[in-house]
């Protein structure tokens, strides 16, 4: 008998991708990614409705509200979604014996480090999503997973990728900060590690972001050389001239995937490598 497996928020960028990548999965016997009418991380009934309806062995719990700026504005529905819903789903979980992999962020630190971020690490947001975020990690169990990412990008939704993309082909100069460092991670990447860690039953906090370290500068210049365009286009600016900002932006943002290392798993591929293919992936697409 394979495993059953929710998740939570199944038609985002990596939830979308870690559907497709479950089904064809031959250690997976059910996949369940109810929609978000089905289940309302604001609602405890919806949600212990649907945990028990499927009673999984394992929620991937990946759903959040992610718009960084709006979070400043309502703080109150910031943490309801993030904090007091995977409370509600961890509460669920223990309900029908479900263990629960809980989809973190780099935004949990206050970005003032000088070295990349390690799993132990004082954490201190310094914005209501990442303090939302966190609460949501000071729900989960020690027998559940909690797995921090940065800077995602993939085929699904929109993300970074799918912009530089079609800024390359929209002409002009455009300008991106070169004082924020943090590291690109591809979701692909990031499901097969994912995947891995819950499958083979590991349990307590992961960083799991491809390797190395850029700034946005780089990350643009770099798409457009991808794409044949000249990545002279590509100005450099300072997070400081930067406006229509509520939440201030991580300076440093790198994470340390210490405990992947750590329990013998591999380490994820360059980010170089792995945005080139994901950029010829979806230029080929259009």
């Amino acid at each position: 008998m394979g495993l059953k497996v929710m998740i939570t928020g199944g038609s985002g960028q990596v939830g979308s991708e870690l559907v497709k990548s479950l089904l064809g999965n031959d250690r997976i016997e059910d996949v369940s990614a109810p929609s978000s009418e089905e289940l309302s991380l604001s609602s405890r009934e919806s949600v212990f409705d649907s945990v028990g309806l499927m009673r999984p062995d394992w929620i991937i719990h990946i759903g959040a509200w992610t718009q960084v700026d709006a979070c400043e504005d309502n703080p109150e529905k910031a943490f309801l979604v993030n904090g007091l819903g995977t409370r509600f789903v961890v509460q669920a979980a223990e309900q029908v014996g479900s263990r629960v992999c809980y989809l973190s962020t780099d935004y949990v630190f206050d970005g003032t480090s000088r070295r990349p971020y390690r799993e132990w690490d004082q954490v201190g947001p310094r914005t209501v999503y990442g303090a939302s975020k966190l609460a949501g990690e000071m729900e989960t169990r020690p027998s559940d997973l909690i797995v921090r990412t940065s800077w995602v990008m993939g085929v699904f939704g929109q993300n970074m990728a799918k912009t530089l993309i079609r800024l390359a082909r929209a002409g002009g100069t455009h300008r991106f900060v070169k004082d924020q460092i943090g590291t690109p991670t591809i979701v692909s990447d990031l499901v097969s590690s994912l995947t891995e860690l819950f499958l083979e039953g590991h349990s307590g906090i992961f960083h799991i972001s491809n390797s190395g370290q850029t700034s946005w500068y780089e990350v643009a210049r770099f798409v457009f050389e991808k794409l044949g365009e000249d990545p002279e286009r590509i100005l450099p600016i300072s997070t400081s001239e930067l406006s229509g900002y509520k939440a201030p932006r991580p300076m440093y943002s790198v994470l340390d995937n210490c405990a992947l290392r750590g329990s013998g798993l591999d380490d994820l591929p360059a980010w170089q490598d792995s945005l080139a293919g994901l950029i010829a992936k979806l230029a080929g697409a259009d």
